[in-house]
């Protein structure tokens, strides 16, 4: 018994009006779906064609790969991302995880993403506003792996040291230089992330005792 393949024909191919570089793939006289004109000739799609089920798979499934990682650069382009907000943002658009998580290992072995890095320079600008503590828990809300903060910290250009200090002095401006306030103070240089030897250097600065 010989099994007939099912094939579907493609009976129209019409350019989108509002994206001349997309076009409208009809097959056996319904839409069927919107793809690239690169799709179309890197899998020589034409009107009269015909495709089983297994070359539509294929094909389309190429096409939303390429579409994905199209949205992803672009997203890339505007601001340095970390993967999993790439991740996120690709979900969002309605691609699947797999194919999310794809594309960021893709843009990753670019040079578009790169976590280490994003963490150096989220460090670099935030420093002298908060300390460590404070920015390790940011990035690991952006779904940045511990080992990528810190690996990102030892090559920031950054003193929390010296940066503590300077906070310190400008929380101290116009108070009394009391113990209960520079117990305050402690308090806050702790609630800003930086640790305990960032906060009693800081302390003893405004002191006069380093």
């Amino acid at each position: 018994m010989i099994l007939l393949t099912k094939t579907r024909k493609i009976t129209s191919i019409e350019a989108q009006a509002k994206n001349k570089e997309r076009v409208n793939v009809y097959l056996d006289g319904e839409f069927y779906k919107g793809v690239s004109l690169e799709t179309v000739l890197k899998h020589r799609l034409k009107a009269g064609a015909e495709l089983t089920e297994e070359e539509l798979t294929r094909v389309f499934s190429d096409e939303e790969r390429t579409r994905a990682l199209e949205k992803a650069a672009g997203y890339v382009a505007k601001s340095f991302k970390t993967k999993r907000q790439v991740k996120d943002y690709l979900v969002k658009k309605g691609f699947s995880e797999e194919l999310a998580w794809e594309c960021v290992d893709k843009l990753k072995e670019y040079g578009y993403i790169d976590d280490q890095e994003y963490s150096k320079r989220f460090i670099e600008t935030t420093a002298k506003t908060q300390g460590l503590k404070m920015m390790e828990y940011k990035l690991m809300q952006k779904g940045v792996r511990k080992e990528d903060i810190f690996a990102g910290a030892e090559k920031a250009e950054a003193s929390f040291s010296e940066n503590a200090a300077i906070l310190a002095e400008k929380y101290m401006k116009n108070k009394e230089p009391v113990k209960e306030n520079y117990a305050k103070l402690y308090r806050y240089l702790i609630g800003k992330g930086f640790s305990y030897e960032e906060a009693d250097f800081a302390v003893k600065s405004v002191k006069g005792e380093n």
